[in-house]
């Protein structure tokens, strides 16, 4: 996320699956150093993560065919039949009649699915230095993998544009995995692995980290470590994955006219108030991470709160914290957990190791010394392991690949943090349960001009959010609702070189989940929306410099039935539906214009598998719609069987006719 004031919930992601044909081409059992021809960037690789075979792709030269892959999706039921288990967790003996049967069928061209470039340069140079190079089999538990870095040194700062790649391939079946890579410890990228629909089946990611230029900038100037971990066993399933880490480096000005010069990049997630880079980013992660099982926090439940000492120099005039978090376990799918009647009834100790039972509420927060400074409703990103996983062939779900994080404008709180002293920036997740992977990064801008600032609260107004419960069940059937409404104000001022400048942060929350359940157990409808909108205003005394607003609304719903007949296994067809909308406005000064960013990704789905294992089908239709100003994007891409069976993509002018 590059928003500084909400969550920029999703840069749409990249997945890539070899044709046998292609295949033959591009050995993928590993990923290899290769030099791409394109203009305006200097790359280093930092982990080359492969066993040596070669990957040889080139989008301009026409050797891979490049698709959209993450908006989202429609239906219809699919005609392809393969062996399939009743749970993806217990794929044991009959992993390889998938992978086979999968085989069999007609792989998809190499499929890429993502959103129109970012702006970049329009000239400049193209480097390549690998660092290391591994492999991720049996590495649970695990020390995360960390690799010196050196910088190229024919592209020094500053930088127009920093942009992460991450390539990744995996040998055969294998389950979801949760991954990240960090740089001195600091999350840059959280993603989430596809379960592979065919033998080495590979994708890539690009994103955009121009925010983390302070770290870059320490790294070329004395180097660093970069880390990256993705745990794996092939216990169960032999899946084998390989990773390269890249850095692609941008100098010169922007080209707004570019269409594409790197295409497998997604425009920057939303931008605000803060059009540089932060001067320092500080890990709000855990410190021994270079020696334990990676540098996130566990929370396995809501008292639970993970704290970090941090010191920030007393020149900091703004301040702002970015949250990455993740679910596993029980809490997969929390999105569509019921509120179950006993779990009203029980006491608070017994509700923490109550299972899948207390509904669908979450909230990520922060809190500085134990005080509460700001929470946000996390994106359900749907694992593709979730609901049915022949929906996310060859597409994935929205932020799947990259994970989204949330930002918390902690700008009006930094007079309880400039007296040069640790304080402890603590997360945790309301209603969270076993458990929650969370880290943060806090991102901190200089006043190189003083050596000290001043600051001071003004405004801190935090009630707790107004809960709205219910619950009705007998035995399997039944219904329940759950419903939480907020409203925050928060400000501050600080005094530097720049002024006297006031904060003020408002944020409002609204989210509502109903799930129903009938005939046995065998029908069940499950819908998720939340709402927020936060606005962020700079003020000189009563003078208004700055000002931006956010505003995200995810709907989502789940349908099952399942068809039972004497003699035959059964029958469980799915309806799934998922949306992201973000608008961000922004005006600056009293007589300056009002820029506006919208975002609108959709996805829809359908799809049927029997519940003992066996046949299994599904059709998507996703459709993707970006605009900044005069410049957007749409694409609209639909498959069926795992296959692309349609990819438009629409210009402005086809976008305002339809509008």
């Amino acid at each position: 996320s590059l928003g500084d004031v909400t969550a920029s919930a999703t840069s749409p992601p990249l997945l890539l699956i070899a044709s046998n044909k292609e295949k033959k081409e591009h050995d993928i059992s590993g990923l290899q150093r290769r030099t791409w021809q394109r203009r305006s960037l200097a790359v280093t690789s930092l982990l080359s993560i492969g066993s040596g075979s070669s990957w040889e792709g080139d989008a301009e030269s026409g050797h891979i065919e490049v698709l959209p892959l993450s908006l989202s999706s429609s239906f219809s039921l699919a005609t392809a039949k393969l062996i399939l288990p009743s749970s993806w967790r217990q794929w044991s003996n009959r992993s390889f009649d998938l992978f086979q049967a999968v085989t069999r069928r007609k792989q998809a061209r190499i499929v890429r699915y993502g959103a129109r470039s970012t702006i970049l340069p329009g000239s400049g140079r193209f480097a390549y230095q690998s660092v290391s190079r591994l492999d991720f089999a049996d590495t649970v538990g695990s020390l995360p993998v960390n690799a010196n870095y050196t910088h190229p040194p024919d592209c020094p700062f500053p930088w127009t544009r920093v942009v992460l790649g991450l390539y990744l391939a995996v040998s055969g079946p294998q389950e979801t995995r949760v991954g990240a890579v960090w740089i001195d410890g600091v999350e840059v990228l959280r993603t989430v692995t596809p379960i592979p629909m065919a033998p080495g089946a590979f994708w890539r990611i690009h994103k955009d980290v121009t925010r983390y230029a302070a770290l870059f900038r320490r790294l070329a100037n004395g180097g660093g470590v970069v880390s990256m971990m993705l745990e794996n066993s092939i216990a169960v399933l032999p899946g084998v994955f390989s990773a390269n880490v890249s850095l692609h480096y941008y100098r010169g000005p922007l080209d707004d006219g570019q269409a594409s010069s790197m295409p497998d990049v997604a425009h920057p997630s939303i931008r605000s108030l803060y059009h540089e880079p932060a001067d320092a980013v500080l890990p709000v992660s855990n410190p021994d991470g270079h020696y334990g099982s990676g540098f996130w926090h566990r929370v396995d439940n809501e008292t639970g709160v993970e704290a970090t000492a941090v010191v920030i120099p007393r020149n900091a005039y703004r301040a702002v914290l970015e949250i990455f978090v993740s679910y596993h376990g029980d809490e997969d799918t929390w999105y569509t957990n019921p509120l179950r009647s006993e779990y009203l009834r029980r006491p608070t100790t017994a509700k923490l190791s109550a299972p899948r039972a207390n509904g669908a509420f979450r909230r990520v927060y922060a809190t500085i010394d134990g005080r509460y400074v700001g929470g946000r409703v996390p994106f359900p990103v749907v694992y593709p392991s979730a609901i049915n996983p022949y929906f996310w062939s060859p597409l994935t779900a929205i932020g799947a690949f990259d994970m989204p994080s949330y930002d918390l404008d902690l700008t009006p709180f930094l007079g309880l943090m400039l007296d040069g002293r640790p304080h402890e920036v603590g997360l945790g997740v309301r209603g969270a349960q076993a458990h929650w992977l969370v880290a943060a990064n806090l991102h901190l801008w200089i006043d190189h001009r003083s050596d000290a600032v001043q600051a001071g609260p003004l405004e801190y107004f935090a009630p707790d959010m107004q809960m709205n419960r219910n619950a009705q069940w007998w035995n399997v059937d039944g219904e329940s609702e759950v419903g939480a409404e907020g409203l925050e104000r928060f400000a501050g001022w600080v005094r530097s070189s720049r002024g006297n400048l006031t904060t003020q942060v408002r944020h409002k929350t609204k989210m509502k989940s109903e799930v129903e359940v009938q005939n046995r157990g065998t029908a069940s409808q499950s819908d998720f929306i939340f709402k927020e909108r936060t606005t962020v205003t700079v003020l000189r005394g009563n003078q208004r410099m700055a000002k931006v607003q956010a505003v995200v609304e995810a709907p989502m719903q789940v349908q099952t039935t399942v068809e039972n007949k004497v003699g035959s296994p059964g029958l469980q067809k799915t309806r799934f539906f998922h949306q992201l909308m973000q608008t961000v406005s922004l005006n600056e000064g009293q007589a300056g214009a009002t820029t506006t960013r919208e975002l609108t990704d959709r996805q829809d789905a359908e799809g049927s598998a029997m519940t003992s294992g066996g046949w299994v089908s599904g059709k998507i239709r996703s459709a993707y719609r970006y605009k900044d100003g005069s410049r957007c994007y749409a694409r609209n891409v639909n498959t069926a069987g795992g296959v692309v069976i349609q990819d438009k993509k629409a210009s402005c002018a086809a976008m305002a006719a339809v509008a």
